[in-house]
């Protein structure tokens, strides 16, 4: 069969493709790749814009899964019997119902009974919120794994049984999860001093005896480095071979307010000697020019932390986005000198370091920090970590438009935590309530019912 190039076919020709049993797997193999590179999740580039950055998502393994759309083209290629078995298995989660329909399941069944074990383990998780999924696939699933076997205990198809002490129970779930390892250390501390975590919650970090968890609470505010105070001069430098001259020389001289020597030793070899011209406070804005351009990262970092240097340049440092200048924005963020357009710029940025410099400045105005928080929340939600992911779903402040993407959540306790959230919009309470699982119905009945 001769295959079609599908950049020349229009939307309803890929779709009678997908929806006809006589399709060439191929053919079928070819579409499905092809809709991956159309359905990706949605990249998030290194922006500080609040508006982008509200409405997209961190990359990641999550955000592949939540952001992940389904389509009518999608439902037709799963349910399309040619298509091999574990090409629509990985798209089982994202039309769960599509798959089901699909007339060539049971005869993948029965060449393959452990079929549904090769699934990957998020999206297994995902694939089980779906709640007419039969006895004996769920059956076949649960040795995956502990967390997989709770998930299928508690799915409606199993039946389980809520009595009256039912939301006592599931807070004994929530309290189960495991908080998060050192790697989340910094987005803790951020999320703390940002009060976005709720007090139960808080109260888990409190009484954890890890030592990450323990040192959240005894952490000492960042504080910025003293400012070099200049020094009057009792010799007058030999201007034209001051370059030339012993370290000791012209460090007295980076360290003083001759504005002729300072000029001088912008263009020093040495680090440290850029270094100290960078952050002297006497340098003349002219230099600063020089300096903003220096090869070194760090002479731009101390740069940014001196009190004299103007808003407009200091807004130049603050737009270096990349990772290798995290130093630098944050130095920005301490500045005195930093304006509110500085400050919102730094806090919606991807580094949560940055962000959370940005709460010890002074300047930085209630809105500021609202934003900052949200963007906290947003990277927490992203992290493939439970319990974060389940502290950004509950919690009011996280943007609607990503509380929206949690119905697709693989944790069911993500999706519960969704369910109680006053923030969450009616239409997806309306989807939590034909959860697979019989907490998050039991949760989302009762917010819908209270509204």
């Amino acid at each position: 069969m001769n295959m079609l190039d599908l950049n020349q076919v229009d939307q309803a020709a890929m779709l009678s493709l997908a929806r006809n049993p006589q399709t060439d797997p191929q053919q079928l193999i070819a579409l499905t790749e092809w809709l991956k590179l159309q359905q990706g999740a949605d990249s998030a580039q290194p922006s500080t814009s609040f508006a982008y950055l509200k409405s997209q998502a961190p990359q990641g393994p999550l955000a592949v899964i939540l952001e992940r759309r389904t389509s009518p083209l999608l439902e037709a290629l799963i349910a399309n019997p040619n298509l091999p078995p574990m090409l629509a298995l990985e798209f089982a989660a994202d039309v769960p119902a599509a798959f089901f329909a699909n007339p060539a399941l049971p005869i993948w069944l029965q060449h393959d009974p452990a079929l549904f074990k090769r699934m990957e383990p998020l999206r297994c998780m995902q694939f089980l919120s779906y709640p007419a999924i039969p006895q004996v696939i769920l059956a076949s699933i649960q040795s995956i794994s502990p967390e997989i076997a709770q998930t299928v205990h508690l799915h409606s198809a199993s039946n389980p049984q809520l009595d009256a002490d039912w939301y006592a129970d599931y807070q004994h779930y929530r309290e189960q999860v495991a908080l998060p390892d050192a790697t989340a250390t910094t987005l803790l501390q951020e999320l703390i001093g940002l009060n976005a975590i709720n007090q139960p919650m808080l109260s888990w970090l409190r009484q954890s005896p890890a030592e990450q968890h323990q040192a959240l609470f005894n952490r000492a505010p960042a504080t910025p480095q003293p400012v070099i105070e200049p020094q009057t001069l009792n010799f007058t430098p030999n201007y034209p071979r001051l370059l030339e001259s012993p370290l000791a020389e012209r460090i007295q001289v980076a360290h003083s307010n001759d504005i002729k020597g300072l000029a001088i030793l912008a263009e020093d070899d040495d680090l440290s000697i850029r270094l100290l011209v960078a952050q002297n406070p006497a340098t003349p804005r002219t230099v600063h020019q020089l300096l903003e351009l220096d090869d070194s990262q760090h002479v731009r970092a101390a740069l940014a932390r001196n009190p004299n240097i103007s808003p407009k340049l200091l807004l130049t440092l603050a737009r270096d986005y990349t990772w290798s200048a995290v130093p630098i924005r944050v130095a920005a963020a301490l500045n005195p000198v930093a304006t509110s357009e500085i400050l919102e710029l730094l806090a919606q940025d991807q580094a949560s370091l940055v962000r959370q410099t940005v709460g010890q400045n002074p300047q930085a105005s209630a809105e500021i920090l609202d934003h900052a928080r949200q963007r906290a929340l947003i990277e927490a939600l992203y992290a493939l970590d439970p319990w974060l992911h389940m502290l950004a779903l509950g919690n009011p402040a996280t943007p609607i438009e990503h509380l929206a993407k949690g119905a697709r959540s693989p944790w069911w306790l993500g999706r519960a935590a969704l369910a109680e959230n006053p923030s969450c919009p009616s239409n997806v309470l309306e989807q939590l309530t034909n959860d697979g699982n019989c907490y998050v119905q039991r949760l989302a009945q009762t917010q819908l019912n209270a509204r």
